[in-house]
């Protein structure tokens, strides 16, 4: 019982400092936008090290982590495997070594310390907020990318709509033709928490200007030229660009047109047994009013 509440203590701190387990499945499909064998892998917030493991043992991995016990664990289990145990954003463990695959799950609009002198966000038009390190990440891991490399990172949505900085970041990077493909991951893909998440695949070696935008829930993608984004304000919300299609109901034009006859013949019926009932009681002719109503049928035959 003492274990499993220590367990429980610790996935509470890690929800509250924005940090969530990644599972096998969703490191598949990190691994899904890998195009190419690397050759070095790095992954900044590595923890235990679930998105390494995907990757065959005779790839080089390297792995940054802030908690101790979680790094000794992505040791005990990766085979050629280089951890460094720090805060990434402020002491960055692997400075002067370029990745050609960076994968990562960094922990979700954190609060951080800004530093205006840090290498790293030199380039950027603006530093991200104090209040949420989700493109402080982002930095750090473009920095870390080889010329040609790739990087797939996860996030919170927010980073594709978010303004301020984070819009005048993100527009930089889209000016600079770094994001490759924007992915919509569903609800409940985490074991920790039921959110919606989003992919972002980086690269420095596009050959055109498109963004490719996809959503996993409705299992649909599309190209978007740059042009619709900076019309959009540098928007990236995938439900932007893709939408629900709406199933057009199906209508039987012959069977309604059928049922709306015999619904005016039934009316008719009735309404010709109400007049013959007044007219027998008032002692009327209706000879000239059946006339009539034969003559106006008698006018829309062929």
């Amino acid at each position: 019982m003492e274990v499993e509440k220590n367990l429980k203590n610790i996935k509470k701190a890690f929800k509250e400092e924005g940090i969530f387990y990644t599972t096998n499945e969703l490191a598949q499909q990190l691994k899904e936008y890998v195009d190419f064998k690397p050759m070095r892998i790095y992954d900044p917030t590595c923890g235990q090290g679930n998105l390494l493991s995907v990757f065959p043992d005779e790839i080089e991995k390297y792995g940054q982590e802030i908690h101790a016990d979680e790094l000794e664990k992505a040791k005990s289990r990766l085979k050629n495997f280089h951890g460094y145990c720090g805060n990434t954003l402020k002491d960055d463990g692997f400075r002067n070594i370029k990745f050609d695959l960076i994968v990562a799950n960094p922990p979700f609009s954190i609060r951080w310390d800004p530093d205006n002198t840090d290498e790293r966000f030199k380039d950027a038009p603006a530093i991200p907020p104090p209040s949420k390190a989700d493109y402080a990440f982002i930095l750090h891991i473009l920095y870390h990318l080889d010329t040609h490399g790739k990087a797939i990172c996860l996030g919170f949505p927010g980073i594709l709509y978010r303004g301020q900085r984070e819009g005048i970041i993100r527009q930089w990077l889209i000016d600079n033709n770094y994001i490759e493909r924007i992915v919509h991951i569903p609800e409940k893909s985490f074991v920790d928490t039921p959110i919606a998440t989003c992919i972002i695949v980086i690269s420095k070696s596009k050959m055109n200007t498109d963004i490719v935008f996809e959503d996993k829930k409705l299992k649909r993608s599309r190209t978007v030229t740059r042009e619709e984004i900076v019309a959009n304000n540098y928007q990236l919300s995938v439900s932007i660009y893709i939408q629900e299609e709406k199933k057009k109901e199906f209508i039987d034009v012959y069977e309604l047109q059928n049922a709306a006859r015999k619904n005016f013949i039934k009316r008719l019926k009735k309404e010709l047994e109400f007049d013959r009932e007044v007219c027998r009681m008032e002692g009327w002719d209706e000879t000239e009013y059946i006339k009539q109503l034969q003559e106006l049928i008698n006018s829309f035959k062929a």
